[in-house]
């Protein structure tokens, strides 16, 4: 019988703290059941690795596992402790021998890149943050390499991501910004609370003796105030993160991955949002898969297909530790329950991780307003000039000829990707609602007039927008958002879109509308429909003129196609009845800025005498509810006469008035 092993691997230190906890870890490790678990350290403190590698051959070793008690790689991981593990040129795995005894060795990665860090951090400033203004400083050692910065950058970013405005990341020595400058800087900032959070093992001359002077306490002190200009601002300096028992779940998962063969376990959550196909691709790849259930409104032939398919579903997260876990951006953290995972993925990057390659040119949509608009004037324009284009929106999926011939309800939560056409067609636009595969061709993003609150406020928009930017193909954002999206993915070419497009003469509603626009280096002009309203759509014609150009779509078929362009069924619908106007607004994204949109537009025209706004906010399968005292506040600005139904169907009277708007807040999503 092969005898497995586990060697935790530190630092060392002349002080006992870093010995302390990793004796501790070895225990709890233990305690959960693991046996011939053993430490080493790199220098100063005993065991030293070899010692513990011999010790482990002397007692009969087989596989050993050898796991970094270290938050970021370097040279002890690099250079010093791989050598020690009998690993040559860079090898992260062999078979080698020590006193005589041949033993297959897996060194592990450093914990620092896990998702489950900046959870544990985040919790951590939850507990210690007494007011709403404060600043989180995250303090690394800094390196002569690029990791321990890298690490640092990374975790103060998911902080932000996760809802946090003001986080700033600083380093002891070696790396730039040092700590002392952005400290004293966040102190004349005007914070009431300046959270210290530093990222080490353990306490140390520089937990000791280096920081605490830099940020004005003094050694052994957990908290203080410091005057400034009049000001008591408090200081909270929060103990190393090693002892956090999250850490033992991270160890013990990463043991069980190599002890058990290396069959991986996933946690997939919320089968509403396509957590059934995250489920499904994952055990193809050989994972063993569990879907939950968050919101329980699967069907039981759902659940009877996953269970044929040898996927467990339960309608909360087991108690027990995964692999990983895989939930969609907008899934609150709660749903993981008592679950614990060393990696999380959001639907976004499961699917970037299962999609296939070798699929038809995809085009890719989000953002916040505008995204159907945008998909269905590509798809428009594409059909015109020749290409076989399908088209997936909120409004269903299909072909696209002439018009979008709807075939099927698919929701455009991002894992729905996965579903699309893989051949038979030149191009595939799909709408998603937040997020995308990170693989398109061409990825847009059409804005972010609004960066609200997801997840239940533990994050934004914009994370989980900024993961539809794709590594292979081209990337656009909005001109004046570039500085957003770029601060999202520093590491990606993003080209603009800016408003080229304007109306040439007054709209009215119901008449054709003149446009000016610019398109490749030149001035065009084309007629819109008085179908629709038409002066709703430019941004969305800016955006797809932005696409037009990097497909190389000629200037003629353009404006050709402009000129036949009938509007998105249910979006900004103009027609007239017994001398009343009617514009129908049928949106899951039906909010009091996009009825501020609406009404603008009407505004513009002169259509708001004798006019009635009627909000219909019947929800079908959409995320996101209205905000009824939003909504009054912008119909009371435009001074029109409106009423808010209960949702029901209900008819509502509309006599003795020139014009209804019709607002309902109901699509598949």
């Amino acid at each position: 019988m092969v005898k497995k092993a586990i060697l935790i691997v530190g630092h060392g230190s002349r002080y006992g703290y870093n010995k302390a906890i990793m004796e501790l870890q070895k225990s709890r490790l233990e305690e959960m059941g693991f046996e011939n678990v053993y430490i080493g350290f790199n220098e100063t403190s005993s065991p030293k690795i070899a010692d513990s590698m011999q010790a482990m051959a002397a007692d009969g070793v087989d596989e050993v596992v050898a796991i970094p008690f270290f938050i970021a790689s370097g040279l002890h991981m690099t250079r010093d402790i791989p050598p020690k593990l009998g690993l040559k040129d860079g090898k992260k795995e062999d078979c080698v021998e020590v006193c005589g005894r041949r033993m297959k060795v897996s060194f592990e990665e450093p914990f620092g890149r896990d998702p489950l860090l900046a959870t544990l951090l985040k919790e951590r400033i939850d507990e210690e943050m007494k007011t709403g203004n404060a600043v989180v400083i995250v303090v690394g050692h800094g390196s002569r390499l690029p990791y321990n910065k890298e690490i640092i950058t990374l975790n103060a970013d998911r902080l932000k991501d996760m809802g946090y405005d003001a986080v700033f990341p600083a380093f002891n020595e070696f790396d730039e910004p040092d700590l002392k400058g952005v400290f004293d800087g966040c102190l004349a900032a005007e914070y009431d609370e300046i959270l210290v959070l530093p990222l080490f093992i353990s306490l140390g001359d520089h937990l000791k003796n280096d920081i605490p002077p830099k940020i004005r306490l003094k050694d052994g002190e957990p908290e203080g105030f410091c005057e400034y200009g009049g000001r008591k601002v408090r200081v909270a300096y929060l103990p190393p993160v090693g002892e956090d028992p999250r850490l033992t779940e991270l160890f013990a998962a990463k043991a069980r991955r190599h002890l058990r063969g290396g069959r991986m376990d996933a946690l997939v959550l919320d089968m509403t949002h396509g957590g059934h196909l995250v489920a499904e691709r994952l055990k193809d790849r050989g994972w063993n898969a569990t879907c939950v259930d968050v919101y329980h409104l699967s069907t039981p032939e759902a659940r009877s297909r996953l269970a044929d398919r040898g996927i467990e579903v339960s309608y909360e997260a087991p108690r027990k530790h995964f692999d990983a876990v895989f939930m969609p951006a907008h899934c609150p953290d709660s749903f993981i329950g008592e679950a614990a995972a060393d990696k999380r993925y959001t639907f976004s990057e499961a699917v970037k991780m299962l999609i296939g390659d070798g699929l038809p040119f995809r085009i890719e949509v989000t953002g916040v307003k505008g995204k159907t608009s945008t998909c269905y004037l590509i798809a428009h324009i594409l059909d015109a000039c020749g290409r076989k284009v399908f088209l997936h929106t909120s409004r269903g999926q299909g072909p696209y000829v002439g018009s979008h011939k709807v075939t099927e309800l698919k929701s455009i939560a991002p894992p729905y990707i996965m579903e699309l056409p893989s051949e038979g067609y030149d191009v595939v636009i799909s709408e998603v609602s937040l997020g995308g595969s990170g693989k398109a061709d061409i990825a847009l993003i059409t804005n972010l007039v609004e960066d609200y609150g997801i997840a239940k406020d533990s994050r934004k928009a914009s994370y989980a927008k900024a993961q539809i930017l794709s590594d292979r193909g081209r990337n656009v954002v909005k001109e004046d958002e570039y500085g957003t999206w770029h601060s999202k993915r520093p590491d990606l070419p993003l080209e603009t879109y800016r408003n080229v497009c304007e109306a040439v003469e007054k709209p009215a509603l119901g008449k054709p509308l003149r446009i000016r626009y610019e398109y490749l280096g030149k001035t065009e002009e084309a007629v819109l429909g008085g179908s629709f309203l038409a002066i709703q759509y430019l941004l969305s014609i800016d955006a797809a003129l932005k696409v037009c150009e990097l497909m190389d779509i000629p200037a003629d078929d353009v404006r050709n196609a402009l000129g036949t362009f009938r509007g998105v069924p249910g979006r900004g619908e103009v027609s007239q009845s017994g001398g009343v106007w009617k514009v129908n607004e049928r949106n899951p994204g039906i909010s009091h800025l996009s009825i501020d949109m609406t009404m603008r537009c009407l505004k513009e025209m002169d259509a708001l005498d004798g006019c009635l706004a009627v909000v219909d906010p019947v929800s079908r399968r959409v995320c996101d509810k209205m905000h009824p005292e939003l909504i009054r506040s912008v119909l009371e600005k435009y001074g029109v006469e409106y009423v808010i139904t209960d949702g029901n169907g209900g008819a509502v009277d509309t006599s003795g008035h020139k014009a209804v708007v019709t607002f309902v807040k109901e699509a598949w999503q």
